[in-house]
Parts: structure tokens; C-alpha cells; sequence
């Protein structure tokens, strides 16, 4: 195997290349629950614990204490070993677990503006008393004379831990290791959790070394055989294997024959600056060459994420446009004039058989429905009312109608089932929605009104605005303005057909040909713009909801430029 160098020689580029990418990081989320969010926020943590806890610090200053984490299973006699190395109880076992509740570091006392500051590990609190605080993230500092100078010793917690916090904290620390150092025993060697720990350590670059406790000595040449096999099958092959055997401690610690094959390596790399900078090469070359390919991957993550918004809100926004270019259509084709309309406008021009009697001239037409509009009778109220029911049922349908286009959708994928879960969109029509809807409505009718006063400013049409009645003209003029057939059939399609020839003849005497046709355009379009209002409400859950769960767009590109430029940079 080649030595690398030592120091690593690392381009001037390197550390800002390094640090945008870790900004980057500390960027991404993954708010919608996708198929591999969890596995994604697992990458995005542990890449940022690397290069935050790591890999820029380590960049920074080459020269620093080499940090050896302690770590492995519950109950492998890691604080114990620490113990024992160092000489003295720095840190306390324990039969109750979990044990380790919060890392304790042991540096050299002229290392320890190394530890007091936030270089590594700057999300746990310095603390050097254990009764400090225990509720607070920390890291218990120890100086002792007993570790060289150049080195530290870190006991962190339970990898396997009943405590999830402790086995987050675990994999952090693992993460700021220049070497690892696994604890485990002759009995739980071979355990899951461990290997795929070792194996995820292998893949950033870490260096490692196994410590094999409690083993029986009629055992030992047997299981450390084993466990030989089984590194070199996993890749890591050249990890040093100690061998520490099942003994009796002495006042809490292990005997020091016992521990002395792994304290005098341990130690011997402080004292060897040779030896220890090589082990900080090959952790670092490794560490950073695996890093650009982690990188991606977690750009892959941020694709998905950035798909599924974009899918979610196309389920909403194709949902809600196709219920708005039907509503479209709906007032132009007839649609808005069946039934009760229809009923409601032979009621206003005086008689059922109004369309059996139609005189050929205008002027007749107009004295006709003059005289049953200013009788003691008012049909225009009633017929506005027809018409504003029939609106709010065509709104309604189609609003309904998108929702549950989107709710379907949306139950089709994890991510949009977790969304509605969380949030409050639902395909159901919000409260109020009625009398919003009513409101809307009576609102536009007014309009219509005011738009029958502003534009019948001559003499002439003031005079037969007012022969008829300002709500009866209106009345006519929202005839006129959904007065197709298109969606009609049978009687009702030739009663509205003459239904808009009456009512189009009538406002063509009133106001001429093209402001009539201005003015029913005008009607339809201010309605469309005050009913995309309310089904902007009714939507309003489902656009809130992906705002709340905002995914930031193209950043799967961003991170993939910046793990570009690292690697443009080893």
C-alpha cells in the first residue's frame, strides 16, 4: 500500500472549495417526505458532521492534535480502556445504561486552546465538571499529563445505545475522528450495527483500529481469526487488531499487561510525529476524496425533493386551472340558464307563451316587456336570484371537482399523504365557502348595475334604462352574456336560443350593437376574475401547505457545482 504523503499536499483551493460546499450542506432540507427523505436527512447530517466536525478544521490547521474516538457497543468496556491508557478514572463507567452520556476528551494540558474552542465539535458546550449541566449538549474536557502532547482521547458515547440521542451523538463523533478506535468484545464482534458503522467509516476515509475485549484466552487466537476474515472481507484489512483479555481490573482498571499493546500504540503516536501525521494523511486524503461523490448523492436526494414539489404543485394548479377554463365555458354555453333560469325569465317577460307571440318589430318587443317589468310586479328579482344560484352551482361542481382532483393526487404519493396529514388542505370545501360564494355573487350582480349606469349615459339610453328599471336592464344584460346553447339540449337549448335573441334585440336598442357585446364580455370576464377568488380560497390549504414545506429550487445543481469544484481541486 502507498504511504501518503505527510503532510497531505493540498492545493490552496482546497479549504474554499471545502467551506462552500459545507455551506451548502447546512443549507440543504428535506421538508417533504419523499420515499428517501429519511435516508436523505441521514446523509445531510452526517456530511455536515464531517465537514463541519472535520474535514474543514482539519484542512485548516494540519498541525493539530490527532483525535482518537473511543467508540463502540454498549457495554464493550470503552470508558474503561480510556481509563486505562491514560492511567487514572478520567471518565466513569457504568452498569447502567446508557453509560456515557456526554463524550469526555482527555488532551495533553498544552493542547488545550485546541479543545476550549469551537475548532471541532462547535454544537457541544466546554464543560470540565461532570455534574455540569448533564441536560445541555457538552464535552467533558480532561487535561491530563498522561496523554502526549499532539494527541487526544475521546470517549464518546453507546453507537448501539437504547438512547437515540447518544447513537446521533455517537456517529457525530465518529465523523471528527482522525482514527477510530472500535471497542467491541469477544461476544459481539460480529453484531449489525457495528459493522455497518465500520463499513460507513471505511467509505469516508477514516482510519480504524479494533480493540477486542474480554476475550477468553482459550478463545483468542480463534476469534481474532475471525474477526481478521471478517475485516478483510469489509475492505479494511489493514486495521491493526488488539487483543485485550478477560481479566480482573485492579482499582477499575485493567491490568497494565493487559492493556499494553494497545496503550503504547495509542500513545506512541503522539510521541511520533511521523506516525502521526500519516495517520491524519490517510484519514484526510481519504475523507476528502470521498466526499464529492457523497455530495452528489445528497444532490440526487435534493432532485427528488425538488420533483415532488413541482409534481404537488402541478396537482394543484392543473386541478384548479382545468375547474377555471371550465367555469370558462360554462358562461358562455348556456349552461348558466337552465332551469330555474329559464322558469324565472318567462316569469319577467309577463307570460309562458312570451316566445309563441313575439311580435317581429323591436319597438313592440320592447313596449311588451316594458309593460311586464313596470307593472306592480318586480320579476328582476327573482330572475338575478335564478341566475346568481345557477352560477353558484356551476362554481361549486367545479370547485369540488379540483379538490378532489387534487386530494387524489396528492394521496398517490408518501409526500403528499404526509402533507395533508400535517397541515390543514383537505379536499373539502372550507367553512363559509357558501356564503363567500353568495357574497361573491351578489357583489358581480351589483357590478353588472353599476356597469348598466356608467355605460347607458345618453339621453337615449338613460330614457329606456329608466322605462325598464336599472336591475331589469342588468337582469337582461347577464342573460345576454351566457345566453349560448352549447351546453343545453332539447327544449331548454331552443328556449335559451330565443332567450338570446330577445335579450341581445332588447340591448341592442339601448345601447347599439358593439357595446352590448362589450358590455357581455365585460360581465362574464369581471364574474371569472371574482369566482378564480374564491377557488384561490379554496385552494389557498393546499398552496399553503407546499409554501410551509417550501423546497428551494435548482439547489440539487447548486450542490452538485460545488462538489464539482472540490473535486476540481484534490
Amino acid at each position: 500500500m502507498t504511504t501518503p504523503p505527510n503532510p497531505p499536499a493540498l492545493s490552496v483551493k482546497v479549504l474554499p472549495a471545502l467551506t462552500a460546499l459545507a455551506s451548502r450542506v447546512e443549507e440543504v432540507r428535506f421538508p417533504l417526505e419523499t420515499s428517501d427523505a429519511a435516508a436523505a436527512r441521514e446523509l445531510r447530517q452526517s456530511l455536515a458532521d464531517q465537514l463541519g466536525d472535520y474535514l474543514v478544521p482539519r484542512v485548516e490547521n494540519q498541525d493539530a492534535p490527532l483525535l482518537v474516538v473511543v467508540g463502540g457497543s454498549t457495554g464493550a468496556g470503552k470508558s474503561t480502556l480510556v481509563n486505562s491508557i491514560v492511567g487514572s478514572r478520567v471518565s466513569t463507567p457504568g452498569v447502567l445504561r446508557p453509560t456515557t452520556r456526554w463524550p469526555v476528551l482527555v488532551h495533553n494540558p498544552a493542547d488545550a486552546d485546541h479543545f476550549t474552542s469551537d475548532r471541532i465539535l462547535p454544537s457541544l458546550k466546554r464543560v470540565v465538571k461532570e455534574s455540569t449541566d448533564l441536560g445541555t449538549p457538552q464535552v467533558r474536557l480532561v487535561a491530563s499529563e498522561a496523554v502526549p502532547a499532539g494527541l487526544a482521547l475521546l470517549d464518546s458515547p453507546d453507537i448501539d445505545s437504547v438512547d437515540e440521542g447518544n447513537r446521533k451523538l455517537a456517529r457525530q463523533l465518529l465523523a471528527a475522528a482522525d482514527l477510530w478506535l472500535f471497542v467491541t468484545t469477544a461476544a459481539r464482534y460480529a453484531d449489525a450495527v457495528p459493522w455497518e458503522l465500520l463499513h460507513q467509516s471505511s467509505e469516508r476515509g477514516t482510519t480504524i483500529a479494533m480493540v477486542l475485549d474480554r476475550v477468553p484466552p482459550q478463545a483468542n487466537r480463534e476469534v481474532r481469526h475471525h474477526l481478521s476474515t471478517l475485516l478483510t472481507e469489509a475492505g479494511l484489512g489493514a486495521a491493526p487488531i488488539f487483543t485485550v483479555p478477560e481479566l480482573q481490573l485492579v482499582d477499575g482498571l485493567l491490568p497494565e499487561a493487559a492493556v499494553f499493546p494497545v496503550q503504547s500504540w495509542v500513545l506512541g503516536l503522539g510521541r511520533n510525529t511521523t506516525a502521526r501525521e500519516r495517520v491524519v494523511a490517510r484519514t484526510l486524503t481519504g475523507a476528502l476524496a470521498a466526499v464529492p461523490a457523497r455530495a452528489r448523492a445528497l444532490a440526487e436526494n435534493c432532485r427528488t425533493q425538488e420533483d415532488a414539489a413541482a409534481a404537488l404543485a402541478d396537482a394543484v394548479d392543473s386541478a384548479f386551472g382545468a375547474a377555471h377554463e371550465e367555469l370558462a365555458r360554462s358562461l358562455v354555453d348556456g349552461r348558466v340558464l337552465r332551469g330555474e333560469v329559464l322558469a324565472r325569465w318567462q316569469d319577467f317577460v309577463g307570460t309562458g307563451q312570451f316566445f309563441r307571440g313575439i311580435e317581429p318589430t323591436v319597438a313592440r318587443l320592447r313596449d311588451r316587456i316594458t309593460n311586464a317589468v313596470t307593472g306592480k310586479r318586480d320579476a328582476a328579482g327573482p330572475l338575478e336570484q335564478a341566475i346568481g344560484s345557477s352560477i353558484a352551482l356551476l362554481v361549486r361542481e367545479q370547485a369540488i371537482e379540483a379538490l378532489t382532483e387534487t386530494g387524489t393526487r396528492w394521496r398517490s404519493v408518501p409526500e403528499g399523504r404526509a402533507l395533508l396529514e400535517a397541515t390543514s388542505a383537505a379536499p373539502t370545501l372550507p367553512p363559509g365557502f357558501d356564503e363567500a360564494l353568495s357574497r361573491t355573487i351578489r357583489e358581480w350582480s351589483d357590478s353588472v348595475n353599476d356597469l348598466v349606469r356608467e355605460v347607458g349615459q345618453s339621453k337615449r339610453a338613460k330614457a329606456r334604462i329608466l322605462s325598464f328599471g336599472v336591475n331589469a336592464v342588468g337582469a337582461v344584460l347577464m342573460l345576454a352574456a351566457f345566453a349560448g346553447t352549447g351546453g343545453l339540449t332539447g327544449v331548454e337549448a331552443g328556449i335559451a336560443g330565443g332567450t338570446a335573441a330577445v335579450s341581445g334585440k332588447l340591448l341592442d336598442t339601448i345601447f347599439g350593437d358593439q357595446v352590448t357585446r362589450d358590455l357581455a364580455a365585460t360581465a362574464r370576464s369581471g364574474l371569472l376574475e371574482r369566482v378564480d377568488a374564491v377557488l384561490a380560497g379554496v385552494r389557498g390549504p393546499f398552496d399553503r401547505a407546499l409554501a410551509t414545506h417550501e423546497v428551494p429550487p435548482r439547489f440539487s445543481g447548486t450542490l452538485t457545482a460545488a462538489a464539482d469544484r472540490l473535486e476540481g481541486t484534490l
